[in-house]
């Protein structure tokens, strides 16, 4: 190990020199990697905000509990809030008072309705109930109506489940494009080394000849599918940032209304840049790996 170790500024100057003797491979192998970055920059920067939507539509979705009309003293208002929290899955109950009930009714159908401010308002009292888990929401809306003191909750009904099923079917598949994608850089890049491979077979033999271990010849090559991983993320990472920041400025922020709010520039676009770099390596090394694997098991 040791020895491995102390080999390892010999095994990056062999690579260093076979990159820049094998050059039209080596832009070869980087283009590979940089077009199958691209690709993953955008499906993550797609991915990061599609999350962030459903993450924003999901704690916005409340149950809108309207308590029936004798419950208004202040002891009673405690007591349901109480019982309400009390039940599986619910996070959170909100008080909207009959007057704020009044002025969101008002703000949604129109100021006619400010004559029954005061003493003539016809509301009840109401809470806003927040859940943990959104795809329950259904069955803790059905829990909650059936409280004697509860005279009507509402939650949107299957638009609401239905827009957070999309969702995370969006989510889910992007998910595994991302991963179908990796093994499309692993395999671009593996076939491209495996050529500069078969170019040097004469010098492998060489190396083989004077005892040179397995470790030892593949090393140098894991390296230069390094080095290739990360030139190739070069440029992606350039776009990633200038093309996001460029979106997210002409776009002011968020698509179509705040609900649908863009991930902030940082540290979004920083992390997305660190997933290109590191994925760059991996792929390069991976590749470099299961190639000269490969050939020294059939050359064996």
């Amino acid at each position: 190990m040791i020895q491995f170790f102390k080999s390892i500024p010999f095994h990056i100057k062999s690579a260093a020199k076979s990159l820049v003797r094998h050059l039209v491979m080596t832009l070869s192998a980087a283009s590979a990697v940089m077009v199958t970055l691209v690709l993953l920059a955008a499906f993550l920067m797609i991915a990061g905000n599609v999350s962030g939507f459903a993450d924003h539509i999901e704690d916005e979705i409340r149950i809108h509990v309207i308590l029936g009309e004798n419950i208004v003293s202040e002891e009673q208002l405690q007591e349901t809030k109480t019982e309400i929290e009390a039940i599986d899955g619910v996070k959170e109950a909100e008080l909207s008072d009959k007057e704020n009930e009044l002025k969101l009714w008002i703000a949604e159908k129109g100021e006619i309705f400010s004559m029954y401010e005061g003493e003539n308002n016809p509301l009840h009292n109401a809470f806003f109930v927040s859940v943990t888990d959104p795809d329950r929401i259904a069955e803790i809306n059905d829990t909650i109506i059936a409280l004697d003191f509860v005279d009507d909750a509402m939650y949107g009904g299957n638009s609401i489940s239905t827009l957070i099923s999309m969702l995370n079917t969006i989510r889910s598949g992007i998910i595994v494009f991302v991963a179908v994608l990796g093994v499309l850089a692993i395999f671009l890049i593996s076939n491209t080394i495996k050529m500069g491979i078969y170019a040097r077979t004469n010098e492998i033999a060489i190396m083989r000849n004077v005892g040179a271990t397995n470790t030892f010849i593949k090393t140098p090559f894991m390296i230069e599918g390094m080095i290739i991983g990360l030139l190739g993320s070069i440029l992606p990472c350039i776009g990633a940032y200038f093309g996001y920041a460029y979106l997210y400025n002409a776009m002011g922020g968020q698509l179509f209304s705040n609900v649908f709010a863009f991930q902030p520039i940082n540290p979004f676009v920083f992390e997305i840049i660190g997933i290109l770099i590191v994925t760059g390596m991996i792929v390069g090394i991976f590749g470099s790996f299961l190639s000269t694997t490969k050939y020294l098991r059939w050359k064996r």
